[in-house]
């Protein structure tokens, strides 16, 4: 699954290239126009999925520090379960009950103190890597924006549109060009000539 900072409007992006003007005049012949998908380019970058394996890591990490605060909150409560069992036991002495009434008392208010804790500790760890993969999602856009700008100059494009834009009809902003140049494959192939390369794992000899 795509991290969410990805599925921003495609309507926001498709009027922004829209607006893309790429070479500053059209004096002479007709307009020429490129099309390119934003959303291939972004979810096929290969910093778009280092950031998403990031995210997924760092999320893992938090849901492990969070089920140590609810290992310790069960187990207070399990307590909390216990003492309830033995102050309702008639046998008891007055005061007996009374220690217990005490440590009962006591042990709700470290239950309540850990519980916000552990809700502050979950807003405060997700606005952090909601900020953080917010940062390199606008960096990641600004990389795929340029790169588009940079090829698109080589081919003389006097206007980019997104092809995988909709309007607020949810149709294709762009139905029809003719003759024009789609820049998708070439722009992406630019945008991952630096990717890590990826070993392959060893294939296993099977006997026969």
């Amino acid at each position: 699954m795509k991290i969410s900072l990805l599925q921003r409007s495609s309507r926001t992006i498709a009027l922004f290239l829209c607006s893309f003007v790429l070479a500053t005049s059209a004096s002479a012949g007709e307009l020429k126009v490129a099309t390119v998908n934003m959303t291939t380019l972004l979810n096929n970058y290969y910093k778009t999925k280092a950031a998403e394996n990031e995210d997924e890591v760092e999320k893992t990490d938090i849901k492990k520090d969070d089920a140590e605060r609810l290992s310790a909150l069960q187990a207070l409560k399990e307590e909390l379960r216990k003492l309830f069992n033995e102050f309702n036991d008639p046998s008891l002495s007055a005061d007996k009950k009374k220690a217990i009434s005490k440590t009962a008392a006591d042990r709700k208010a470290t239950l309540a103190a850990l519980e916000r804790e552990r809700e502050e500790f979950l807003q405060r760890r997700g606005r952090a890597l909601n900020q953080k993969m917010g940062g390199i999602m606008d960096q990641i856009r600004t990389d795929v924006i340029e790169a588009v700008n940079a090829h698109a100059a080589t081919q003389n494009a006097d206007y980019v549109f997104d092809n995988s834009g909709l309007t607020t009809s949810q149709v294709p902003f762009l139905i029809y060009v003719r003759n024009k140049i789609d820049l998708t494959d070439a722009v992406l192939e630019k945008l991952n000539k630096d990717a890590p390369k990826v070993e392959e794992a060893p294939k296993v000899e099977t006997a026969e």
